[in-house]
C-alpha cells in the first residue's frame, strides 16, 4: 500500500504589511462613510464643532459610543438609530459598491506595479530598521 501524502500546511504570513493596512483602512472608510455618514476618524473619535473626539457627531452621522447605544438597544443622541443607519445603507450602497471595486482594482494595479521598488525598500531598510515583523 503506498504511504499517505501530508496534507499541505497553509502557509501565514508573519509579518506585518503597511500596505495591506492601508488599503483595510481605505475599505472601513468606504463603509463608515456610506453606513454612518462619517470618515472613519469621526466614527471612532466623534466630531463636534469643538473637534475630533468632543462630542456626538451632528447631521446624520454617528460616532463609535453611539454605536454601542445603539447596539444595547438605547438610540443615540443625535437621532441616530437602526432605521437611519438602514436608510444610509440604502441610499449609498451604489456608491459605496462601485468605491471598493475601484479600491479593489488599485490594490491589484498598485500591488503589481510596485513589486519590486516595496521589495527594494523592505529588503534594504525596513528589515535592518525593524525586522521580519514589518513590511512595507
Amino acid at each position: 500500500m503506498a504511504p499517505r501524502r501530508k496534507a499541505k500546511r497553509t502557509r501565514r504570513s508573519r509579518s506585518f504589511s503597511l500596505t495591506n493596512a492601508a488599503f483595510s483602512l481605505g475599505y472601513a472608510n468606504i463603509l463608515t462613510s456610506g453606513i454612518f455618514g462619517a470618515n472613519l476618524a469621526q466614527f471612532v473619535l466623534g466630531q463636534d464643532s469643538q473637534g475630533y473626539g468632543s462630542s456626538v457627531l451632528s447631521g446624520k452621522g454617528i460616532s463609535f459610543q453611539e454605536l454601542i447605544g445603539i447596539v444595547s438597544g438605547g438610540g443615540s443622541a443625535a437621532g441616530g438609530d437602526l432605521a437611519q443607519i438602514q436608510t444610509n445603507l440604502k441610499s449609498n450602497l451604489p456608491t459605496m459598491l462601485i468605491s471598493s471595486v475601484t479600491l479593489s482594482i488599485t490594490e491589484r494595479v498598485f500591488k503589481s506595479v510596485m513589486r519590486r521598488p516595496l521589495a527594494n525598500v523592505n529588503r534594504n531598510i525596513v528589515r535592518p530598521l525593524l525586522g521580519n515583523m514589518v513590511r512595507v
